[in-house]
């Protein structure tokens, strides 16, 4: 199975997106090979600008998808690598926008416990704080 983030579905579902084709490519590809799922955090952050919030779910499953619950196996590593964030962020003598989990880390904590690729064009977080998750960026 692979996850996507919540900037390839945005993209997917925005035929104005520069990475439009490569979001409906990488959503068909996953679908026709061991399949493509989004996770409850991706639903609510891709619900929060829709027109119709309540019919997300819908269009994501018409594009093959499959929605997942977040699992409890992805909280203590999301809680672990936010807790490491804020720690880098004050060593840098910066301070975070917000001390409240952000999804970046749960999606990332959800695709490494499940030892899922995932999909996503914002790669950075991911990279340093779950660095065994396999990505697929454009």
């Amino acid at each position: 199975m692979t996850l996507f983030d919540t900037s390839v579905v945005i993209d997917a579902r925005d035929s104005g997106s520069r990475f439009h084709i490569w979001a409906k490519e990488q959503i068909a590809e996953a679908v026709a090979g061991e399949g493509a799922a989004v996770d409850s955090v991706v639903l609510a952050e891709a619900s929060v600008r829709a027109k119709a919030p309540e019919d997300v779910p819908t269009l994501l499953e018409r594009f093959g998808m499959t929605l997942l619950p977040l699992p409890i196996s992805a909280s203590v590593p999301a809680a672990k690598a936010f807790a490491l964030y804020l720690e880098r962020l004050a060593k840098e003598g910066k301070r975070p926008l917000s001390r409240m989990l952000l999804p970046d880390f749960l999606i990332g904590a959800h695709a490494e416990s499940e030892a899922m690729k995932l999909v996503t064009r914002d790669p950075e977080r991911v990279r340093t704080y779950f660095p065994k998750v396999r990505l697929i960026v454009p």
